[in-house]
């Protein structure tokens, strides 16, 4: 199985960078705007090869000796929002309509892909779920994800650093708890940006576009989602656990706005990683502590699926106290240097 994984990672570089060399080539600009960190036009929608590297994927796993569990439910949300995204790149949707659809589509995702019945910590302490509520969560889980995804994608090589760590670890995990679509969801992810990085390092000659992030971010909500709603208590931990780093940044920047009375739905320039490069920080430099933060989650949460259980509940809880920690320490740090250059 390790072969076919790695076959399936191998061609999903391929597959991902040759889209995204397409599209540099047709040349679809991303005008600079009041909340881009770039100043010069940018093709984009590179990261659309993303869902082709899925597709080829899930084909793989369809000659698999073994069930191929949800995926052709995880192929499916993923196309889905990779349409959407690409709609809006292409014909600017309002952000009711595309937050309307994309709820509906990670609800009826969630419907398909399979939901947690059990809140659980260990196998003894839990909290049993009722349907309803259970699938109102797993569809909030995908709508969150995907549109943490989306509003991270704003530095050259972001989307690469959070997400292939976290592809990587649903390999992985998937393996170790017997989930083969989560498997081949991750090795899809991870290899699609791992492709789409050879044009989006920094200085970045292609944008992901919101096809590209929501496709990525549907693709690994839907492997996660896969797993996590297996009953084995501490996979719903590692499903938020493996891009805690995005998760963190969005959340707390939510929190931060709303306590100033500045949540809405318009795009700006507060997210951590916004506030650091406005302050004198490199998008490279900001693409490698992404990646060693989401690296270091995806760590954690692998090592504690050997240890006790509700282990991979105090490695999310852990983790979750740490990050916030830094987001407070780094977003005074950053206020500080901008105020002061």
């Amino acid at each position: 199985m390790g072969m076919m994984l790695a076959i399936c990672t191998l061609i999903a570089v391929l597959i991902s960078f040759g889209v995204a060399a397409l599209v540099w080539r047709a040349g679809v600009l991303d005008m600079p705007g009041h909340r881009s960190l770039h100043e010069t036009p940018t093709p984009r929608g590179g990261g659309i090869g993303t869902l082709a590297a899925a597709g080829a994927a899930f084909l793989w796993l369809a000659f698999a000796p073994v069930p191929g569990g949800s995926a052709l439910a995880i192929l499916a949300l993923t196309a889905l929002m990779g349409a959407l995204g690409t709609a809006d790149d292409i014909f600017g949707l309002s952000s009711r309509t595309k937050f309307a659809l994309m709820a509906v589509i990670a609800l009826s995702a969630a419907w398909f892909i399979g939901v947690p019945g059990y809140l659980a910590v260990t196998e003894t302490v839990y909290l049993a779920l009722p349907a309803w509520v259970a699938l109102a969560g797993a569809g909030l889980f995908i709508f969150v994800t995907v549109n943490a995804v989306n509003f991270m994608d704003g530095s050259d090589g972001m989307l690469v650093a959070g997400l292939v760590p976290g592809g990587a670890g649903l390999v992985l995990a998937g393996l170790a708890t017997g989930h083969l679509d989560t498997s081949f969801a991750g090795a899809a992810l991870a290899g699609g940006l791992a492709g789409f990085l050879i044009l989006n390092r920094p200085p970045a000659k292609v944008f992901a576009g919101d096809g590209g992030s929501l496709t990525a971010g549907a693709l690994y909500a839907g492997g996660a989602l896969a797993m996590a709603g297996s009953g084995f208590s501490g996979a719903l931990w590692l499903a938020p656990l493996f891009i805690l780093p995005f998760l963190a940044d969005v959340l707390l920047t939510m929190a931060r706005r709303a306590a100033g009375r500045r949540l809405d739905m318009e795009a700006h320039r507060e997210h951590l990683y916004q506030r650091l490069i406005a302050a004198g920080w490199s998008h490279g430099r900001i693409a490698l502590v992404y990646a060693g933060a989401s690296a270091l989650c995806v760590l954690a949460g692998l090592l504690a699926l050997q240890g006790p259980q509700g282990a991979a509940f105090a490695a999310f809880a852990v983790m979750t106290c740490v990050l916030s920690a830094l987001y407070v320490l780094a977003g005074r740090y950053a206020d500080a240097s901008s105020a002061a250059s």
